[in-house]
């Protein structure tokens, strides 16, 4: 099941008018988000930008992404003193994380909702594939409304456990040559939650937060390989093969993140699997330190070749 996405942010009013409003659905349903965007910026140029809770570790420059094309991903740089347009290119190699069942246990929070308003039991071991309809043999349009309920509950905003072992990895990551970003299928109505969420957990490590909107009720999607291309990510780690395969066949490295073996949806196919060799199987976060202290010199080297190249 899809997730969700945000745009917290700033901008002159004239910037909003134009172009904010094109693509922050929220701007005419919700009089914060609409107050934040017409806020005057303090910038010189026309742009928004989002806000940076002062919780965040090592106050980085935060982006993010919920709507639009993937010609029209920003590039912004949010600093609380520097606003304007910035370049997607970085000297660190940009990679991309999912969010559920990388980041945070969301089907082990679901499934105790589940039990709870609807005395439904599941486990994470009956999820052979992860599309909930199907596990829990009711139409679509049930299982959009079971989840969004979900969306609406305590278990959700404050249930979600984390991947043992993600934090230490992933601060190891960011202090070494890796750059972080969020890359998530999660849809637009949970975006502010999700971004909390980040932020109480991994606080001061990623650096853009980009939102697919899949699986919901209204809106557009976006691929996650339409987004890693476009942002430059040359690594995405995802528990969902589906995804694995999608990047994999437009170039991009994938670690599968198949925690102790033991996400029956994190299977791939025998046969059919497009550049397979570009899609490694990780059961933990110390096996995606190792695959990604693999994979940075070949990439590294490859992307100075095709600079030297053009």
């Amino acid at each position: 099941m899809g997730r969700p996405g945000l745009h917290r942010g700033m901008a002159r009013t004239s910037f909003f008018n134009e172009e904010v409003s094109s693509r922050c659905h929220f701007s005419r349903t919700c009089p914060l988000v609409r107050r934040l965007c017409t806020s005057n910026s303090p910038s010189s140029s026309s742009i928004f930008s989002l806000s940076s809770p002062a919780s965040r570790r090592h106050t980085p420059q935060i982006r993010a992404w919920s709507g639009g094309s993937a010609q029209q991903i920003p590039g912004i740089i949010t600093s609380g003193t520097d606003r304007r347009l910035l370049a997607t290119k970085s000297p660190r190699l940009r990679v991309a994380v999912d969010v559920d069942e990388v980041l945070g246990r969301f089907l082990f929070a679901l499934n105790q909702f589940c039990k709870d308003r609807y005395g439904m039991e599941y486990g994470v071991s009956d999820y052979w594939i992860y599309e909930f309809a199907k596990i829990w043999n009711c139409s679509q349009e049930h299982s959009n409304h079971i989840v969004h309920e979900f969306f609406k509950s305590q278990h959700f905003t404050e249930g979600i456990p984390v991947i043992p072992g993600a934090l230490e990895a992933l601060t190891r990551l960011s202090e070494a040559q890796y750059e972080l970003v969020v890359v998530t299928s999660r849809q637009h109505v949970i975006q502010d939650v999700t971004l909390d969420w980040l932020d109480r957990h991994y606080g001061g490590l990623f650096q853009e937060v980009y939102f697919g909107n899949h699986f919901a009720l209204e809106g557009k999607s976006r691929k996650k390989s339409d987004i890693c291309k476009t942002i430059g990510a040359k690594v995405l780690i995802d528990d969902n093969p589906s995804y694995a395969q999608e990047c994999a066949a437009a170039g991009i490295n994938v670690l599968l993140y198949d925690w102790d073996g033991a996400y029956p949806w994190s299977k791939l196919p025998a046969s059919g699997v497009v550049n397979k060799e570009l899609i490694r199987v990780v059961r933990d976060w110390g096996e995606v330190e190792q695959e990604l202290a693999l994979l940075a010199p070949q990439l590294q080297q490859g992307e100075e070749e095709q600079q030297d190249g053009s």
